[in-house]
């Protein structure tokens, strides 16, 4: 089928879409949603029973919220195949503390909408064009010549609709896409055409763009577990950052997937399939904010090797590299402060320092020596590039970042009558210059905290090059924190914070940030502090952690949003 079929007679035009008139409800409730906190129940509302009541402590209002981008994407390659395209640009999620997948900013727009329907025109046509396999094969599943069209339709139409909109659809949802199948139809348009039509509307329902939530349609539930659909989708987005397989959603439609014991057993499953890459790409990325390091902008002239975008993403592959062995391999995830193994390839290698023959694009596991200036996360040229300015290296935004990646102990922003740092010709190493510009009461409380650890990464540079001195002036490299703890250099800071009990628990908290979609609240304290302390008696392995979020009553519970705006 040509792309320009699905446009032939208004069937799929851009601009004058019957399936848009006939879904215009739908519009209209998707842009009410973008500031909602709940949604209307449906036709899949049914809450629980009385019989399904938790006696668990007060759980935070949660917000449905839309698929992020990436999300998105992953979900229509699942629904239409890897080769799935469409020549709309998504614009890119919003971030809160980082993360990407906040419900505080996935809502919608008329723009954003009108970019979902083009999209879904484009991914549909794709899908069903004459030279597309692949595509034709996942979706026309049935024999829809003569008599056989409208229950072939109605097959492909629920088929397609249980994947797109993570449950079974009911039959008024099939007699209502079957409504623009048989319009269109009527219009002259094929059958082909007018099943694309059918599916253009699932790709643009609330039900395919938000992960629906909804409270119960009997009374008031303080606390109710989620519907067995509803888990499903929460648990593939957070291990998989994909929509749920067949297995899961067959466990769901058993009835099963509420039991602890089944969902234990499926998140293991997960975790050792290899979706579970998603955790490292879109969890670790997020949380160190290496993603952003193609956002840096080092001084050509100052750092000429550092040229193109190459260096920066094999930094990013080094840090996803060595988070992936820690989680595949469950290890200690503590281990990430002082690991003695890295991942290279031949231009990292040389940035490093590193002997050896390694190839441009594959990287190569080494085993670091005692004597090596790099071990572990802080030493990663991600970590150290991100962190600095397009001249030089930033005590104060290496510092920060890890008070508040690593420590969850994020500064308060200055005042803004603080002055900068001269850049001028000036005089002094970095960290003389930086002890007298933060020497008055105003600065020295938040710089007290930032300072010792920044002076103790001074020996890498603004793109993480090792050096031994800065400029003329030898590095002094010793730093003391509040509590008295002291070390020299960033190999001992990495092992002075592994042995922070603040570590552990900062890493529960931010991934319990990305599991949810929300930052934690008050109420959260008591369950985030039963999965510190599990997290510790697992020897801090992620696995394990993860499996323990995935059961505990915040993941498989929500709040009636009734009570909640009472």
């Amino acid at each position: 089928m040509r792309r320009t079929d699905l446009g032939r007679r208004g069937a799929g035009s851009r601009r004058n879409t019957p399936w848009l008139r006939s879904w215009g409800a739908w519009g209209a409730l998707l842009i009410t949603l973008a500031g909602c906190q709940g949604m209307p129940t449906d036709s899949e509302g049914k809450g629980p029973g009385d019989g399904d009541k938790v006696a668990v402590g007060p759980i935070p209002s949660q917000a449905i919220r839309r698929l992020t981008r990436t999300e998105y994407l992953n979900t229509v390659r699942e629904l239409l195949g890897p080769s799935a395209t469409t020549s709309q640009v998504l614009p890119a999620d919003d971030l809160v503390d980082g993360y990407d997948n906040n419900t505080q900013v996935l809502g919608i727009g008329s723009l954003l909408l009108e970019k979902y329907a083009l999209a879904a025109e484009d991914l549909v046509s794709s899908a069903l064009a004459s030279g597309n396999a692949d595509g034709r094969a996942r979706l026309l599943t049935c024999d829809f010549s003569g008599v056989n069209e409208t229950p072939c339709a109605r097959q492909i139409l629920s088929s397609f609709g249980r994947k797109a909109w993570r449950r079974p659809l009911t039959s008024e949802d099939v007699e209502r896409l079957m409504g623009l199948v048989q319009a269109s139809r009527a219009a002259g348009d094929s059958f082909e055409v007018a099943l694309g039509v059918g599916m253009q509307a699932i790709l643009t329902s609330p039900h395919f763009l938000f992960r629906v939530e909804v409270d119960p349609s009997r009374g008031v539930v303080s606390s109710h577990l989620l519907s067995p659909h509803e888990l499903a989708t929460r648990l593939a987005y957070f291990l998989w950052s994909s929509p749920p397989d067949e297995a899961l959603m067959a466990a769901a439609e058993a009835g099963t997937l509420q039991e602890p014991a089944e969902l234990e057993r499926q998140t293991r499953r997960m975790l050792s399939a290899p979706k579970a890459q998603a955790l490292v790409d879109n969890f670790a990325s997020q949380w160190l904010r290496t993603r952003q390091l193609t956002q840096a902008q080092p001084s050509p002239a100052l750092f000429p090797t550092f040229t193109s975008l190459q260096l920066a993403q094999a930094m990013s592959q080094e840090t996803a590299l060595v988070f992936a062995e820690l989680l595949k391999g469950d290890r200690s995830m503590l281990d990430l402060l002082d690991a003695d193994f890295t991942y290279v390839n031949s231009a990292l290698a040389a940035h490093y320092g590193i002997p050896g023959t390694f190839d441009p694009v594959r990287f190569t596991r080494v085993a670091l020596p005692e004597s090596s200036n790099r071990r572990g996360l802080l030493t990663h040229g991600s970590i150290l590039a991100l962190n600095a300015t397009p001249t030089r290296n930033s005590t104060v935004k290496r510092g920060k970042w890890v008070l508040g990646r690593l420590l969850c102990q994020e500064p308060p922003p200055p005042p803004a009558s603080i002055p900068q740092l001269p850049s001028g010709p000036t005089t002094g190493s970095l960290r003389q210059r930086m002890e007298q510009h933060v020497s008055s009461p105003m600065c020295s409380s938040c710089h007290a905290q930032m300072d010792p650890i920044g002076f103790a990464l001074e020996h890498y540079d603004a793109i993480g090059a090792w050096r031994a001195t800065d400029g003329e002036y030898a590095i002094d490299a010793r730093g003391t924190l509040p509590d008295g703890r002291s070390f020299d250099g960033a190999i001992e800071l990495g092992r002075t914070l592994k042995a922070d009990a603040a570590l552990p628990s900062c890493m529960v908290r931010h991934l319990f940030t990305y599991a949810l979609g929300r930052q934690p609240e008050v109420d959260d304290e008591a369950v985030l502090k039963q999965l510190t302390q599990s997290f510790g008696d697992q020897g801090y392995r992620m696995k394990e952690l993860l499996v323990q979020l995935t059961l505990s009553p915040t993941f498989r519970m929500r709040t009636s949003q009734q009570e909640a705006h009472q």
